[in-house]
């Protein structure tokens, strides 16, 4: 527990649901159970914090290359700027590199003007990208950490 008080829990169904109620049904269809996992930042009882990664396999040409994407971080606007966000990356970036996978991933638009500096200062990669979901566009970052040594390195 940290000195905020703030617990680190896995989720499970039950607390999908909770942060479904609590939180809107789009936050929860972006938590991963069966094929990643989502950590939930908990004071007492109050959610503050959530971090979700699905695995995902690089096309080819890699050779069963994982990856680790990280689909949803959110920390209450009531307890930003307090870390929640950079120890429930860090502590998705130690299960990722756990489990071999090759990098970290995610994507940050320009609004999140808060989140872009933090994955710079974490020593992720910036890469400006446009997107285009549900025909608009929206401005932002892939971002991308390596995790383990490529293969070649090991050789």
């Amino acid at each position: 527990m940290s000195e905020l008080g703030i617990e680190f829990v896995d989720a499970d169904e039950k607390l999908k649901s909770r942060v479904a109620e609590e939180w809107g049904e789009k936050m929860a269809r972006h938590m991963h159970l069966e094929n990643g996992f989502s950590i939930l930042a908990m004071q007492g009882k109050d959610l503050v914090g959530l971090i979700s990664v699905y695995w995902k396999m690089l096309p080819p040409p890699l050779p069963e290359t994982c990856e680790g994407y990280i689909d949803i971080l959110e920390v209450h606007k009531d307890f930003r700027r307090r870390g929640i966000a950079v120890q429930l990356i860090d502590m998705s970036l130690e299960r990722a590199k756990e489990k071999g996978a090759y990098q970290m991933r995610s994507w940050s638009s320009l609004d999140k003007t808060e989140a872009i500096p933090m994955w710079k200062a974490l020593g992720f990669g910036l890469c400006p990208a446009t997107t285009f979901p549900g025909g608009q566009e929206v401005k932002g970052y892939f971002v991308t950490k390596l995790l383990n040594e490529p293969e070649w390195k090991k050789k």
